[in-house]
């Protein structure tokens, strides 16, 4: 149900934003100018982008690796322990059986990083767009 109201809505979400990223630099090249990452609409797909992929990194790791409803499956499919977790916690994602933290290493800094991406970068979109605003260029 989870991928049905949250997943798929944001793989789709995140397909539409890349089309339309590579649509613009395909269009910018077409002009006969190079793509501007730092023009106000490139900046929140990228900043889009990063968010929609962090959730659906955090959705598959939560949906493989959280204990749900059957805590003692989790723990048996993921480290071989017919035992209910230890500990789980949301944020950081983490989930112990036995004294082994199931959850990859990888999750919690992929997850962090690019929510730290996104909101960098659509924190830098007003101000590119009032930079863009005072050179007199149109919105690109």
């Amino acid at each position: 149900m989870l991928f049905v109201v949250l997943v798929l809505p944001t793989g789709l979400v995140l397909a539409a934003m890349v089309l339309k990223l590579v649509l613009h630099a395909v269009r910018r090249v077409r002009e006969g100018g190079r793509p501007r990452l730092a023009s106000p609409r490139p900046l929140a797909l990228v900043g889009g982008c990063a968010a929609a992929v962090a959730l659906l990194a955090y959705s598959h790791a939560d949906l493989m690796y959280s204990p749900g409803l059957f805590p003692e499956g989790t723990c048996l499919l993921r480290a071989g322990y017919k035992v209910g977790p230890q500990a789980h916690s949301a944020f950081p994602l983490s989930t112990v059986c036995e004294g082994v933290e199931i959850v990859p290493t990888w999750v919690n800094p992929t997850v962090t990083a690019l929510l730290a991406l996104a909101a960098v970068t659509l924190l830098a979109v007003p101000f590119a767009h009032r930079v863009q605003r005072a050179r007199g260029t149109a919105a690109v």
